[in-house]
């Protein structure tokens, strides 16, 4: 008798407790086994947005979080949970036989997405999101996995469809990445599901008292329901010379294409701005053989975020390969005929530029909304739910939604994903909203190295170490308020920053006195009860 599948023995069914994870092989392929309530579940064994391996991730409940970049799933069922990956993970077929868990192959797919109702001609019912980035994306098929089978059009102002935007500082902008790693999906896929994007189509307004929203042609689109998640619009500096060429934000594929062309062997590159995405852009376009500058009005990069130690040890990074840093110093002009060819400083000093990149920030994209209160900021308000008006949602940058503390509004990746997430549900199905309540997550690469940082912390009066930034090659940093713990950073403690976060996300974070005592954190998370 033959057999068309593949099935071995990878564990006494005692091995594992409840919340462990362990790789198996079974014939030539890797799975990951993972132990919920009393049950073994079989996997597929790497993370569905950048591959990470998901036994060194964290098992609480259900809840599967990478290690990587926190991105979540149902262990149960494979379902994804939580951006920034948008499938979830097929399952393999377990069973028990005497005191032995056997596994059997049952795919070989590599990620499959959470099920999607299929779009129906006769819906009268026009759901609109207007922006396509990572909020929009996940927003799109959220309706969909929420069951809403009516008509879904994107508007974006952009030529592409969504994409993965922190690549664009990163890899692509150093050349690894190709352009067709870029797309989210294929553009198959949006079609299978009826999700129409419009590219190259901006808006002029959206009224929210009357449904409709005029596009820049003339066009009107009057909608049921609708998400605004615009994003952010490049922060200028109003300087002389703001205006030549080869003076660029970094906000899109475009840019990012642009810089990759531009900043290339020799080409002598300043980065005003010593920000996140400032800093991951000098990195790779040092990468790329740019001789880059920054300037920065901190006197120490990120130190308002991650504190001065770790602001100092950031800087060394860049520092140690060939960036030159120019700090406590603000530009007073750009000089060139056309095109920019130095930057001026407020001391005098003149720096040499063929390209400038300003990494200045961003400010919300809602100048076309109306009749929509705004916040001074420019961002808009929303409920729990992410409701801010009658059948109309926000997400993402422009976002300030209800925490404990007061509103916030947090312009992260992860974030703007899974608000998307949450909103798509939402408008999906009124009678069983979801609030949104996720702790957030932002990751960033500095010289190769990943820095993750799990809460939300303005200001901080106290830092806590668990480890020493300027000798060990990883640490934990916790920066509190008022003898509150408010936020964690961590370099190569990724198991620990996700179970952090799982603990902040279920508001049993210890004090600041526990964690200076010390931390069993795998014991201190196996003591909370998981989230539903």
């Amino acid at each position: 008798m033959t057999t068309d599948y593949t099935e071995a023995a990878v564990c006494h069914i005692d091995d594992l407790h409840d919340g462990q994870l362990k790789e198996v092989r079974v014939g030539d392929t890797d799975v990951l086994l993972a132990r919920v309530d009393g049950q073994y579940y079989a996997l597929y064994p790497k993370c569905s947005h950048y591959g990470a391996p998901l036994a060194k991730g964290v098992l609480h409940g259900h809840r599967l979080v990478c290690p990587w970049h926190n991105a979540c799933f149902d262990a149960t069922t494979g379902h994804r949970l939580e951006a920034p990956a948008l499938n979830g993970l097929p399952m393999h077929e377990v069973r028990i036989e005497g005191d032995q868990v056997l596994v059997r192959l049952t795919t070989d797919a590599q990620s499959r997405t959470n099920p999607l109702a299929a779009p129906q001609a006769h819906s009268t019912e026009t759901y609109v999101i207007v922006g396509a980035g990572g909020a929009g994306a996940f927003a799109a098929e959220a309706l969909r996995e929420g069951g809403f089978t009516g008509r879904i059009v994107m508007l974006t102002q952009s030529p592409n469809q969504p994409y993965d935007r922190p690549n664009c500082s990163k890899d692509y902008l150093q050349g690894k990445a190709p352009a067709e790693w870029m797309p989210l999906r294929e553009p198959d896929f949006y079609k299978q599901y009826g999700i129409e994007i419009r590219t190259e189509t901006p808006v002029k307004r959206l009224d929210a008292a009357t449904k409709e929203i005029e596009l820049q042609s003339g066009e009107t689109i009057r909608y049921d329901k609708a998400l605004i998640c615009t994003g952010g619009a490049p922060n200028h500096l109003p300087v002389p010379g703001a205006g030549l060429r080869h003076v660029f934000t970094l906000r899109s594929l475009t840019d990012s294409s642009q810089l990759r062309l531009l900043g290339q062997q020799g080409k002598r590159v300043v980065i005003v701005g010593s920000s996140f995405i400032g800093l991951e852009a000098a990195m790779s376009l040092r990468k790329l053989g740019a001789e880059v500058a920054v300037v920065g009005r901190e006197a120490v990069p990120f130190a308002k975020v991650l504190g001065e130690k770790i602001g100092r040890l950031v800087q060394g990074w860049h520092e140690k390969a060939g960036i030159r840093f120019h700090l406590g110093r603000e530009v007073r002009q750009f000089d060139g005929t056309g095109e920019v060819s130095a930057v001026v400083l407020d001391n005098g000093e003149s720096l040499p530029a063929d390209v400038v990149l300003l990494g200045l920030g961003v400010k919300p994209r809602t100048d076309f909304l109306e009749n929509v209160p705004r916040a001074d900021d420019g961002g808009v308000l929303t409920d729990e739910y992410l409701q801010l008006a009658d059948g109309l949602y926000a997400a993402g940058d422009i976002a300030h939604f209800p925490t404990p503390d007061g509103p916030v509004r947090i312009e992260h990746w992860k974030v703007a994903g899974q608000q998307g997430h949450v909103a798509g549900l939402n408008m999906a199905r009124p009678d069983a909203p979801e609030p949104y309540r996720m702790a957030p997550f932002f990751w960033t690469n500095q010289q190769g190295k990943r820095i993750n940082y799990v809460g939300h912390a303005e200001q901080f009066d106290q830092i806590i170490y668990d480890g020493d930034p300027e000798t060990d090659d990883s640490f934990l940093a916790f920066y509190g308020v008022d003898g509150i713990v408010k936020a964690a950073a961590s370099l190569g403690r990724d198991t620990d920053i996700a179970i952090i976060r799982e603990l902040l996300q279920s508001g049993q974070l210890p004090d600041p006195q526990t964690i200076q005592a010390g931390v069993d954190w795998p014991a201190l998370l196996a003591k909370v009860t998981p989230q539903a």
